[in-house]
């Protein structure tokens, strides 16, 4: 088959409404394209829980007897709130992604097909090894890959700071099948070691390996000028709190986004942000203000002043990817329960940038080493 040695097939949680998942599986696609001078392509797989939507599959696909007229209510505005915003992100989709294939999602039965097609499979980046996450099955361990074709990971996260005892075997079977490995956590290269006896690369999420006047040129430019952006993967009143301050401290205005909206003053759902817009925000704003970890890439690749909680309660297992990313920038400073607002210190982004450069030109050492005789 026509240079099917240099055709490269990623598996990422590319096709979803969150704008770091979709922006860094971007980024790889465009990186490892360049590296093998043919057109990567997004795998269109799109795992749900027993083939059923995710988006209200406790309710429709119960009992009849739970099907409580406030549970209908509340999930059927949940999907039609998911089809309107994911509007946007479809388009990004069709402008941008080499997905494969094009038109439909690859239903699980047909990944092992694929092997026929590509020289390499990429697995990566975002939280592709939580197996306690319920958008990852085997599949992301590229199970289905046969026939030679070679097994790579980047970026690859496990998403928490160690691997269940009940998850270990099964972990540890998959991640040994691998040509090349490499994750985004410094805690990752400690778990693929325990579990395996290998070594694995520590490289940057694709979005800090991307050209950043790329970025600049993607970005639409929002309405608003002189703002915080707080940007919210988890709902959290401190840095709301910080975001008011900060706010009213410089004279600025907050604009709100929460996973997926924009919020009005009062906090309600305004708008669905898509992947560009929120690139937009991101770019243009005064301060950044989040508890998100691409909040964190993308405020570092556009040199903004941002400030960071770590996520509480249910969610606190996954803050060492976050802590793991300030650290290696030697950003720990920025959390916002060391800062002060009428005494901000800059980032001193000459020494971020010279950070970033060695660690950006350590990660596409490992990629085009990896995709070698691909």
């Amino acid at each position: 088959m026509e240079n099917r040695n240099k055709k490269v097939g990623i598996l990422t949680f590319s096709f979803s409404s969150n704008p770091g998942s979709v922006l860094q599986a971007y980024a790889l696609q465009e990186t490892v394209s360049e590296i093998q001078g043919v057109p990567a392509s997004i795998i269109n797989y799109q795992k749900t829980g027993a083939d059923r939507p995710i988006c209200g599959q406790n309710v429709f696909f119960g009992p009849i007897s739970k099907w409580t007229p406030k549970k209908c209510l509340k999930w059927t505005a949940r999907m039609a709130a998911y089809f309107f915003r994911m509007r946007k992100y479809r388009r990004f989709f069709e402008k941008y992604y080499n997905s494969d294939p094009e038109n439909k999602p690859c239903p699980k039965a047909e990944l092992v097909g694929l092997s026929d097609k590509y020289g390499a499979f990429i697995v990566g980046s975002d939280q592709v090894w939580n197996f306690d996450s319920i958008n990852v099955d085997s599949s992301y361990f590229l199970d289905f890959v046969q026939g030679g074709s070679k097994k790579i990971s980047y970026a690859a996260s496990f998403g928490q700071k160690s691997v269940p005892e009940t998850q270990k075997e099964e972990i540890a079977r998959l991640v040994n099948d691998f040509d090349a490995i490499s994750v985004r956590e410094k805690e990752g290269v400690d778990i693929v070691k325990e579990l395996t006896g290998k070594s694995a690369e520590w490289v940057l999420d694709p979005s800090l390996i991307f050209d950043e006047e790329k970025w600049n040129k993607m970005a639409v430019a929002p309405k608003e000028k002189d703002y915080v952006f707080l940007y919210l993967r988890e709902s959290s009143a401190s840095l709301e709190r910080f975001a008011k301050a900060l706010a009213d401290r410089y004279g600025l205005k907050v604009v709100k986004a929460f996973t997926h909206w924009k919020c009005n003053s009062k906090g309600k759902k305004q708008a669905a942000l898509g992947p560009l817009e929120w690139l937009g925000y991101m770019k243009n704003a005064r301060y950044v203000v989040t508890n998100s970890f691409h909040g964190i890439c993308f405020s570092i690749a556009y040199q903004r002043e941002f400030f960071v909680d770590v996520l509480k309660g249910a969610r606190a297992f996954t803050s060492p990817r976050i802590l793991g990313m300030l650290e290696q920038f030697d950003l720990n400073s920025r959390c916002v329960d060391e800062i002060d607002v009428s005494d901000i210190a800059p980032i001193d982004y000459q020494k971020v940038k010279a950070v970033k450069d060695i660690r950006k030109e350590q990660s596409l050492q490992y990629l085009k080493d990896a995709l070698k005789e691909t």
